[in-house]
C-alpha cells in the first residue's frame, strides 16, 4: 500500500493514512458517526507517533462535537491538546487539526460561559492562525478572544489584545469596535472617543454601526454622537 506524502506518522503499512482519508471524507460529507469513532480508535492502537495520535484523537473529539455530544467532545479534545508536541517536526503536518481542536475546545467553554477557561484554548493557535485559516475564521477567533477577555474583567489584557488584533486585522470595522470598547473599559475615554470618530468615518455602512452608535451614546457622552 502506498504511503501518501502528507502522512509522516509511524505506520508503514498505509493502514493509518488510508483510515484517516476515509474518516475525513465521512466528516466532510457530514456522515461521520460512532462507527467512525471506533475506526479512529482502532487506528490509535496502530499509530505510535505522538502528534499523529493526537490528530486521530482530535478527529474523535470533533465527531463527538458534530454529533452534539458536547461532554464527550470536551473530554476528548482536552486530552488531545495535552498530547500535541509543537517542537516536533511532525507538528507542521497536523497543524490545522491542532488549531481546530483548540478552537472547538474554546468554543465549548465559551458556550458554557466559562470565559476564563476559553481564553487559553483560543490563544493556543494564535501564532498559526494565518497559516491555516482564512480571514473570516481568524476574525471570529479574535472576536471571541476579545469578548472573553472583556467578560473576565481583565481590562488591561483585553486592551493589549485589542490593540494587537486591530493592527493584525488592518483596523477593520469589527476590530476597531473592539478597540473602542477596550479603551473605554480600561478607563481611557479620550482614546475610545478617537476610535469612535474613526469608526464614524469608515464604517457607517456596516450592518452593526447602530450598535456602535448606541455604545457611543450610552458610554461616551455627547461627543460620541454622530450628527
Amino acid at each position: 500500500m502506498t504511503i501518501p506524502d502528507w502522512y509522516t506518522g509511524s505506520d508503514h503499512t498505509g493502514e493509518v493514512a488510508e483510515g484517516i482519508e476515509k474518516l475525513i471524507a465521512s466528516m466532510d460529507a457530514h456522515e461521520a458517526g460512532h462507527d467512525d469513532i471506533r475506526s479512529a480508535r482502532d487506528l490509535l492502537a496502530i499509530e505510535d507517533e505522538i502528534n499523529w495520535k493526537a490528530f486521530l484523537l482530535t478527529l474523535v473529539g470533533t465527531i463527538h462535537y458534530d454529533l452534539e455530544e458536547y461532554g464527550e467532545a470536551t473530554e476528548v479534545l482536552e486530552s488531545a491538546l495535552g498530547f500535541y508536541k509543537p517542537y516536533l517536526k511532525t507538528f507542521d503536518e497536523v497543524l490545522s487539526v491542532y488549531c481546530q481542536a483548540s478552537y472547538t475546545s474554546g468554543l465549548l467553554r465559551y458556550e458554557k460561559e466559562q470565559y476564563a477557561d476559553a481564553i487559553p484554548c483560543f490563544l493556543r493557535c494564535l501564532p498559526y492562525l494565518h497559516e491555516v485559516y482564512d480571514d473570516a475564521y481568524v476574525g471570529d477567533i479574535y472576536t471571541l478572544l476579545n469578548i472573553c477577555l472583556g467578560l473576565t474583567d481583565d481590562a488591561a489584557g483585553a486592551l493589549v489584545f485589542a490593540e494587537a488584533a486591530a493592527y493584525t486585522r488592518k483596523y477593520d470595522c469589527e476590530s476597531m469596535e473592539n478597540l473602542m470598547v477596550a479603551y473605554y473599559s480600561s478607563g481611557d475615554q479620550t482614546k475610545a472617543v478617537e476610535v469612535f470618530h474613526a469608526l464614524s468615518e469608515r464604517c457607517q455602512e456596516v450592518d452593526n454601526f447602530e450598535r456602535i452608535l448606541d455604545f457611543a451614546r450610552q458610554n461616551l457622552g455627547e461627543i460620541g454622537v454622530v450628527n
